[in-house]
């Protein structure tokens, strides 16, 4: 008796998981997914750190203020008015910025001037057009909040 035999060939099977070219494609895709992606991930981390500006303009002029009701001046110590001071400067909570406060216009006894300025180093001093935030006694912002989205 003959034993029948197969005129099909079998293919060896095909391993899984992926190519090198797959793999590759893969990697290109997300590198620039990452390219597009990045930029704008930085910048929304630059805007929600102008809030430690801003705290620290409002908690300044605070403490301002009430130094005002106490003595019956302003002063430009900072020591005096709630911020961490390292090496003689003033920061902001998180250090993004660094905080003065000067004479107004009609003089340190009855205005003032506070500037949060991004510290040198810091992602801020990148922040395009709001490195610099200050508030005056009248309660003036710099750069107008009307003109600019840095408030």
């Amino acid at each position: 008796m003959k034993l029948p035999t197969s005129t099909k060939r079998t293919s060896p099977r095909r391993a899984a998981g992926f190519t090198l070219i797959e793999a590759m494609v893969v990697a290109g895709i997300i590198a620039i997914l990452t390219m597009l992606a990045y930029p704008s991930f930085t910048q929304s981390l630059r805007k929600s750190n102008r809030s430690d500006a801003q705290a620290a303009l409002v908690r300044v002029s605070v403490n301002l203020e009430r130094f005002f009701a106490t003595n019956g001046t302003y002063t430009t110590d900072t020591s005096l008015l709630g911020l961490q001071i390292v090496g003689g400067t003033a920061y902001s909570d998180s250090n993004h910025y660094v905080v003065t406060v000067a004479p107004g216009a009609t003089g340190i006894a009855s205005s003032y001037a506070v500037t949060a300025t991004a510290a040198p180093g810091d992602m801020q001093t990148r922040d395009t057009g709001c490195t610099v935030l200050s508030m005056d006694s009248l309660g003036r912002r710099v750069p107008d909040p009307n003109a600019s989205q840095c408030w």
